[in-house]
């Protein structure tokens, strides 16, 4: 098995055991979230509908896939369920440019520093999660930055791991 194949496999493993029996969202759910992307307000309880009930880990991959800017939309506690399956989901499909469109679950690592209004609302999208969670993401952003095959951006990467993310990699 490849070094890079055997590496992705183990931050997989990270990311479900620190992100284990996380709490599913009420309000602001996946197809909630993107059609807020679209700029419908008024359906939420018909979006609410299309949603995947259960487990993170059993978020359908044709649901990620069919909202890929959703995450800029969820709150504190859509951000903790979903992230983990949006990377994990980023992680099984490296280099399927048929399915990840874009880099945009890295970007939803992105701190904003410079920017308050974003700095602080990262900040609150990230408030419920715990050292371990943190870690979980440190990882991918860590991965994503020593990316040998130019799949992800990891210039944009190593910015935000040397900036921001480096801090939580020690977490235990």
């Amino acid at each position: 098995m490849d070094k890079h194949l055997e590496k992705r496999k183990k931050l997989i493993d990270e990311i479900i055991k620190a992100f284990d029996g996380v709490e599913q969202p009420a309000q602001i759910t996946l197809h909630v979230a993107e059609a807020h992307d679209l700029y419908d307000y008024d359906n939420d309880a018909e979006h609410r509908k299309k949603d995947f009930i259960g487990l993170w880990q059993g978020v359908p991959s044709s649901h990620i896939k069919a909202c890929q800017s959703a995450l800029s939309y969820v709150d504190r506690v859509g951000m903790r369920y979903y992230l983990p399956a949006y990377m994990v989901w980023y992680l099984k499909n490296w280099g399927n440019t048929e399915e990840v469109r874009s880099d945009q679950v890295l970007y939803e690592l992105d701190n904003n520093p410079g920017d308050e209004s974003l700095e602080q609302y990262h900040k609150e999208r990230f408030s419920l999660f715990d050292k371990q969670q943190l870690r979980a993401s440190a990882l991918f952003v860590q991965y994503c930055a020593e990316d040998p095959t130019e799949f992800s951006d990891a210039d944009f990467a190593k910015v935000k791991l040397e900036r921001y993310w480096c801090r939580f990699l020690n977490a235990e």
